[in-house]
């Protein structure tokens, strides 16, 4: 699925309840850097995490969301499947349902976030123009760093005005791997933004 705008944020599909709580279904996802864990209510996806650790994955999933949680595999069918396509190097922009929960300035953000094609980049003053608050920099950078779906929402993409990398909530060895993955750095070892000006990959 190419990407063809944020159709799906939102979609109602119903909300499943348990006891008076909601249920919220989890798994981990097999990937070549690793096992990913992500999270899905009635309407959608609410927390993807790159890093592999199920304990810091279920934990912030507490703070956030209070519900039922089920491990059920077979709710990220679809989503396993983008995931193959994006590691084979296919360009594409994660299309599923999405369930965003924060404040409205945060879901703006991130809905930017989400429109930054595959091989490109911005930089937070950039996506901070795009929601009509330009002077609100820093508010962005802070929403972008408690974006809860790194890579399917793809903050890996936001690098600083002057070119530089920037920072990543998952740790720049994660976002190395994820530019390198996109043909944007050509090794996630080391430091191989060294004397790359990453402006030139501005959409």
């Amino acid at each position: 699925m190419v990407a063809r705008g944020f159709t799906n944020v939102g979609r109602s599909l119903g909300i499943r309840m348990v006891n008076g709580m909601e249920k919220i279904y989890y798994s981990g996802l097999e990937t070549p850097l690793g096992t990913m864990w992500a999270a899905t209510s009635g309407k959608g996806l609410v927390q993807f995490h790159i890093s592999g650790n199920k304990e810091n994955f279920m934990s912030e999933l507490k703070t956030r969301i209070k519900a039922e949680y089920v491990e059920e595999p077979s709710k990220f069918n679809e989503l396993k499947s983008q995931l193959d396509r994006y590691f084979k190097g296919e360009r594409l922009i994660f299309e599923v349902p999405f369930d965003m929960r924060g404040t409205p300035f945060q879901v703006a953000v991130w809905k930017a976030i989400y429109s930054i094609p595959y091989g490109k980049l911005t930089s937070y003053g950039g996506i901070a123009k795009h929601i009509g608050r330009p002077k609100a920099v820093r508010a962005v950078g802070n929403a972008v760093g408690d974006n809860p779906m790194g890579l399917v929402v793809p903050c890996h993409r936001v690098v600083s005005s002057d070119g530089g990398i920037g920072g990543f909530g998952g740790g720049l060895e994660w976002k190395r791997k994820l530019l390198a993955q996109e043909g944007i750095l050509g090794s996630s070892r080391g430091k191989p933004e060294t004397g790359v000006d990453l402006r030139r990959f501005f959409k």
